[in-house]
């Protein structure tokens, strides 16, 4: 099992890479990619804070981080190929 400040650091990287390409491709607004960023910010670091010396989630954390997943995914410009990423990132050890 990965470490999960690890998992989050790749699921933040993804994601930041992902809202940065539908910026620059003009799929969504420089407002709606602050928004988008600031979201993310506020559940890796909640994450962070929360598990610096832990190794695994809770099961409350676990719906949050999954109710994230399913609002990005949902999100029109997500390529496909970001969503199977964190399908696999978020998912397979849950």
């Amino acid at each position: 099992m990965r470490d999960q400040r690890e998992r989050m650091y790749i699921i933040e990287s993804t994601m930041k890479n992902e809202f940065e390409y539908a910026l620059e491709v003009n799929l969504i607004t420089q407002e709606q990619h602050t928004h988008y960023l600031q979201e993310l910010k506020a559940l890796t670091d909640y994450i962070y804070e929360k598990y610096k010396n832990d190794l695994c989630f809770y099961d409350e954390d676990w719906l949050k981080i999954h109710a994230y997943y399913e609002r990005v995914i949902a999100l029109g410009f997500v390529r496909e190929r970001t969503k199977n990423n964190l399908e696999y990132t978020w998912l397979i050890e849950m």
